[in-house]
């Protein structure tokens, strides 16, 4: 029983990687040879290759030249009644921005709803060149209440 070693250690020293001569023997099995190393990056090398290959030829890079067809601009038929807008209704209109759309607003509240579009020049910041940009986008529309208490 001297040098004969119990089951018990032997599979204690096998769960753990077994004898020093049984641990090396492993890894020199696990790891690859110099050769089967070649071999390996030879294969990478040209599965890369075919790949890159591959999407060149795929792509038709540098055949033809891409045309790209765009949709001409469209213009929006917003309208807004001068009369019945708020503050922000009138922000979305190219040129006014939030202060002189209040301002636009505080200025109907103050002298009663606008008789026509061009009335609207009368507003503090309003001149030509804004009126002419927001002028196709308003409208003044008869409101039935309103032209129910005009004919009385």
């Amino acid at each position: 029983m001297g040098n004969r070693k119990s089951e018990a250690e032997s599979e204690r020293e096998t769960k753990e990687g077994g004898s020093g001569e049984q641990a090396s023997v492993r890894t020199e099995a696990q790891s690859l040879t110099y050769r089967d190393q070649k071999i390996v990056v030879g294969v990478c090398l040209f599965l890369l290759l075919w790949a890159g290959w591959r999407w060149v030829d795929l792509s038709r890079w540098g055949e033809a030249e891409i045309e790209v067809h765009r949709l001409s601009a469209k213009k929006t038929a917003y309208l807004i009644d001068i009369n019945e807008a708020n503050w922000l209704e009138y922000a979305m209109l190219d040129g006014i921005g939030e202060v002189l759309a209040k301002r636009i607003v505080l200025y109907r509240e103050k002298h009663g709803p606008f008789s026509a579009v061009e009335d609207l020049r009368h507003v503090k910041g309003i001149g030509k060149k804004t009126f002419e940009k927001i002028e196709p986008h308003l409208v003044i529309r008869k409101s039935p209440d309103r032209t129910k208490s005009q004919d009385r």
